[in-house]
């Protein structure tokens, strides 16, 4: 258990600001270099668990809204580094969609390789970032079974299954995983 002291803070609201005008930054630079309109986007600390930061797209009742989320907690504790690749990384998604549509081109395909070159930023995909002290999400887990072992789950791929969208093989025997109920014994649908 780690202890109090030893927490991350979220980032602060000045430090925050800084983000938001350097995100604000790349969109106007980019809007200028690609002759492009910025669209409307919202911009939001609240992103949690391992990644540092997150370009969305939602479509509710005829319109888009697009934000770029970031985790305050990564953001704190590696401010420089995420300042400096997150922002562009994220701003280059958004850029991405803009031009391209997302349905149109790969998450890190060649499109949004040279808009991040064009910023000058490194193209590289993760951060290898250690999360000691930063807040994770606790996602459940759910016991499945093969022909030879037990399987824990997490609640999106179990809920992936129960919605009939992914089934899931074992890596050993090749059999299809079944939920496992409470007494034990095999659920008898085939998921």
């Amino acid at each position: 258990m780690i202890e109090k002291s030893t927490l991350i803070q979220p980032l602060s609201k000045e430090k925050q600001q800084l983000v938001i005008d350097q995100t604000h930054a790349y969109t106007a630079q980019a809007a200028k270099r690609y002759n492009i309109k910025n669209k409307p986007l919202d911009i939001v600390f609240n992103l949690k668990g391992r990644t540092s930061g997150m370009y969305r797209v939602h479509y509710h009742m005829g319109r888009y809204s697009r934000e770029i989320r970031y985790n305050p907690y990564i953001f704190s504790k590696y401010f420089e580094d995420s300042f400096n690749s997150t922002v562009p990384h994220e701003v280059a998604h958004y850029i991405s969609d803009i031009i391209y549509g997302l349905n149109n081109i790969k998450p890190h395909g060649e499109e949004w390789r040279t808009i991040m070159l064009d910023f000058g930023a490194d193209a590289t995909v993760t951060a290898n970032y250690d999360l000691t002290g930063i807040p994770q999400k606790k996602l459940p887990s759910f016991t499945y079974q093969c022909a030879c072992r037990e399987h824990q789950l997490s609640s999106i791929r179990h809920n992936k299954i129960n919605k009939k969208r992914f089934k899931y093989y074992c890596n050993y025997c090749k059999k299809l995983l079944h939920f496992k109920t409470n007494t034990g014994s095999l659920n008898s649908s085939t998921i």
